[in-house]
């Protein structure tokens, strides 16, 4: 290990700059939609948000499961060339092709006006086909705090050129290549603290291996967007505008901690399982435990208290997404755990099983969601989302592992006691919070009663499973030596490659 820690306290520490991160980078954004918001105009703003959005999904693409699959092998140098010249070929691709179709783009979006953007936007996917070698190397060193200071870099870049340029009157275009300048930085710093530049070389072999993982990864990414916008398509076509206002709400507010915590687990389980890989079935139940120990408890909290930060936060007006609330912060906390199934799954190089899952998934939400509407509305479209993901994507999950012969048996328990623990304290919560006329006092009390009821029946199964924990993951295969198995491969290449001709691998 580079800095001679043991593989926990890297873990634990990866994670904690992880979730500084992503809550900086929120209050960050928030704070600069503030001050863009009195600039530029609703439309302007509208605009960028059409470019967004086919950036975002777009995005999704363009990576290619390359990063994943750095992070997950143990040949990094040997696969290092073949990654950066796949990773370079599909943003130019992938630039290329948006900044020419960019007018069509944006007229199937609802609006032509969004054309100059998008092809802005579009210099985006090279710059992140440029980026993939050292972002996996920062994420396979599990240097977060790396991370943390390139996205600080693109944050605070991208928000001084959207400034000045809004203010000089050019607000569309200025969040367009505020985007682009940010992200270009923040590169530049990933490719200074990996120490590496980009170096191309290719190895016919490896880069059939790369794709071969890398494309069910991208596929699964682009069906993720599907299965985030999917619910709010079939709303606002079947119940209308106005259910369809209540359900977003409903939903923004149920991200709020699952976000949080799943962004940081996701930055963390890959390399974390890739680096116990021999005996990372051992490893699975007793870091997924404290994991749902923790997001039941969000998800217990949220719907508990639905009522009351619904009406506080929000008026009285938005009462009818309360209720939407409760079942969404179910889906919340199920994803959590499904992303770090998908994390296991994927540094064992099974990509293919998760994109099945995820196919699973969307197959059994559509006609969910259909009839969910069609019977209560906004509310029904929640309940099938729950439904689905308590009885489809968790099954999904088990049967997956089951034909890989993991410990189905042991991870089914460890998802059992918390989530039954935490359907009584929502009832408990719920019940003192009906009792107390004032929503303030009734929500502050209704919390306490919920995690109450929830620490007192969970806190003795999970104090010597968050122990197991740290004894897991510094298991006999990961002692405290100076540096992983890897590291030396990474220095040869850092010194060797750059030595050879061009187009040769180790």
């Amino acid at each position: 290990m580079a800095d001679g820690q043991a593989l926990s306290g890297r873990v634990g520490r990866a994670l904690r700059w992880s979730t500084t991160g992503t809550l900086v980078v929120r209050l960050g954004n928030l704070g600069l939609g503030i001050v863009i918001a009195r600039i530029v105009s609703p439309e302007e703003f509208g605009l960028y948000a059409i470019a967004l959005t086919v950036q975002s999904v777009v995005m999704s693409l363009a990576d290619l499961g390359l990063s994943a699959d750095l992070v997950r092998s143990p040949d990094f140098a040997r696969r290092a060339g073949p990654v950066a010249v796949l990773g370079l070929a599909t943003g130019s691709v992938l630039a290329v092709a948006t900044a020419l179709f960019a007018p069509a783009l944006a007229t199937a979006m609802g609006d032509s006006g969004a054309a100059g953007p998008i092809a802005i936007l579009a210099g985006t996917f090279l710059l992140a086909g440029v980026g993939v070698v050292p972002f996996a190397t920062l994420q396979r060193r599990l240097d977060q705090r790396g991370l943390f200071r390139s996205n600080a870099v693109d944050f605070g870049v991208g928000a001084a050129v959207t400034l000045v340029l809004a203010a000089l009157g050019h607000g569309l275009i200025g969040l367009a290549v505020g985007r682009v300048a940010g992200l270009a930085c923040g590169v530049a710093v990933q490719f200074w603290l990996a120490r590496t530049g980009l170096r191309l070389s290719w190895d016919p072999t490896v880069a059939r291996s790369v794709l071969a993982f890398g494309l069910p990864v991208a596929a699964a990414n682009l069906l993720s967007w599907v299965l985030l916008s999917v619910d709010r398509v079939v709303l606002g076509n079947v119940a209308g505008a106005v259910e369809l206002g209540y359900y977003v709400l409903a939903a923004n507010i149920s991200t709020w901690p699952m976000t949080l915590v799943g962004q940081a687990l996701r930055s963390v389980t890959l390399p974390a399982f890739s680096q116990v890989r021999e005996r990372a079935r051992a490893v699975l139940v007793p870091l997924v435990a404290p994991v749902w120990w923790a997001v039941a408890a969000a998800a217990a909290m949220l719907a508990s208290l639905a009522h009351p930060v619904v009406v506080l936060v929000y008026g009285a007006r938005w009462e009818p997404a309360a209720q939407i609330l409760v079942p969404l912060a179910v889906v919340g906390a199920v994803r959590v755990v499904a992303d770090v199934l998908a994390g296991y799954l994927y540094a064992l190089g099974r990509s293919r099983g998760v994109l099945v899952v995820q196919i699973v998934w969307l197959v059994a939400l559509i006609p969910a969601v259909i009839v969910g509407a069609r019977l209560d509305g906004s509310v029904g479209v929640a309940v099938a989302q729950a439904a689905v993901a308590v009885a489809v994507l968790v099954p999904a999950y088990l049967v997956l592992l089951r034909r890989s012969r993991d410990e189905v048996g042991a991870l089914a328990r460890t998802l059992a006691v918390p989530g039954v623990a935490a359907v009584c304290a929502v009832l408990a919560g719920v019940l003192v919070a009906d009792r107390v006329g004032d929503p303030l006092w009734g929500g502050l009390l209704g919390g306490v009663a919920t995690l109450g009821v929830y620490t007192a029946t969970t806190l003795a199964w999970a104090l010597p499973r968050l122990r197991a924990v740290r004894a897991t993951l510094d298991g006999p295969d990961t002692p405290d030596t100076p540096d992983p198995p890897e590291t030396a491969e990474m220095a040869e290449a850092d010194t060797g490659l750059a030595g050879r001709p061009r187009g040769t691998t180790r």
